[in-house]
């Protein structure tokens, strides 16, 4: 039964909902604790803050998981978006902003000259590996990190077809010999290699490299699938900070500030297999998405999104820090795998403590009005500023006294 209490329109929501769809929750809105403790349902959001159905206001770290990066319901952005909604976004056949679109985003990636577009990360990382098998003729796929929810993405799960794991095996960036000895046992077999930068914190350029050139000399296809990173990462991409250069590119999230869209690019030797795929949906042609993504691109180049991001990234890793060092909380804050994507992972060696210190922290801050994920990683949008991260951190510090007494 719903009870009273600090969420309990929340709650509310919560029980309707568990009447009305699998769960009761939006794909991940579980709650971020339990019902008693965690906001679930939230009705509005403006710059980098969120307002819950019982009318309290957080500092949002979550942003939508990423998709986030000016901030939220960002005028200029929508104003893009709401005009071309008055044209009619979504017209029988091509439209100019398509061409526009993909002027504006292939020279943002080495290399990159041919691009197609999509409106999800997971479509955008079934894209490039449906085209790394067509361009080498090869079925298998080699993946580190979550590329969506797709079968190939989940191929343990019980619920996709059998033999998903054999053709979709799995490697640790972290151990780049994982890679090789599935290369190894598969000569010929793979198609691609498709990584989540994130798997690989803080970013080793030796290995990437390395990773790259086995993924090479076994005749495969490297995508680097930047969901999550581009964009947030001076000086644009993860790939230009680090002097990479992948075959193929999948990114999204932060490119449209919120509204849907995604994109795979590469050179034109590679994407040239794309020519007479399937790869058509009937909204990938959607260009309110398209605006609301090139203004965001250009505010991200002429106001140095990026860099604003991670000096803010920077300094709440480093409050975070000293502050569970103060308090004696064991618990390590990090950029996963940069600045701008930060995160707290609670280390105590015995499970049962380190779990009541990690509820008891969460709770608090949730009380206090800050918005933090336990279990995935944060971002930090252009709305953010100095006093924001101050006043989390002072939150955050009050949150560890609480768990250390807990």
């Amino acid at each position: 039964m719903t009870t009273g209490g600090r969420y309990a329109t929340s709650a509310a929501l919560h029980e309707r909902a568990t009447r009305l769809t699998p769960g009761g929750h939006h794909l991940s809105g579980r709650p971020l604790l339990e019902p008693a403790t965690s906001p679930m349902y939230f009705e509005r959001g403006k710059g980098c803050r969120i307002w819950d159905v019982d009318g309290r206001e957080y500092i949002d770290y979550v942003l939508a998981y990423g998709a986030i990066l000016l901030g939220y319901a960002d005028e200029r952005v929508d104003a893009a978006a709401v005009a071309q909604l008055g044209r009619g976004s979504l017209l029988s056949l091509n439209h100019p902003m398509h061409v526009q679109f993909l002027e504006a985003l292939l020279p943002r990636f080495p290399g990159a000259e041919m691009g197609v577009f999509v409106k999800t990360g997971s479509e955008a990382t079934t894209a490039a590996v449906r085209i790394a098998r067509r361009a080498t003729g090869r079925r298998r796929i080699a993946r580190c990190g979550y590329h969506g929810w797709h079968d190939w993405c989940l191929p343990v799960d019980p619920a996709v077809p059998t033999g998903l794991a054999e053709q979709v095996p799995e490697f640790s960036a972290r151990e780049p010999a994982t890679l090789a000895a599935i290369l190894d046992a598969h000569p010929g077999e793979v198609a691609g290699v498709i990584l989540a930068p994130e798997m690989l914190h803080p970013p080793d350029r030796a290995k990437l490299v390395e990773l790259i050139g086995l993924t090479h000399r076994a005749g495969a296809v490297f995508i680097l699938d930047e969901i999550k990173t581009a964009f947030r990462t001076p000086p644009g991409t993860l790939q230009q900070h680090l002097r990479l250069q992948p075959d193929l590119t999948t990114v999204s999230k932060a490119m449209g500030n919120g509204w849907p869209i995604a994109a795979v690019v590469g050179p034109r030797e590679l994407m040239r297999h794309a020519e007479g795929m399937h790869l058509s949906a009937t909204y990938h042609g959607d260009t309110a998405s398209m605006a609301a993504a090139l203004e965001t691109l250009a505010i991200v180049d002429r106001e140095q999104v990026a860099d604003h991001v991670w000096r803010l990234g920077e300094r709440l890793i480093g409050g975070l820090a000293e502050a569970a060092a103060r308090r004696g909380i064991a618990a390590e804050a990090y950029g996963e795998p940069l600045p701008p994507m930060p995160f707290l992972r609670f280390t105590h060696p015995d499970a049962a403590h380190n779990d009541a210190v990690r509820r008891a922290f969460y709770a608090e801050v949730f009380a206090r009005g800050v918005l933090l994920h336990p279990r995935h990683l944060w971002f930090i949008s252009q709305a953010h500023q100095v006093a924001d991260i101050d006043a989390t951190l002072d939150i955050c510090d009050a949150a560890f006294a609480v768990a250390a007494a807990a």
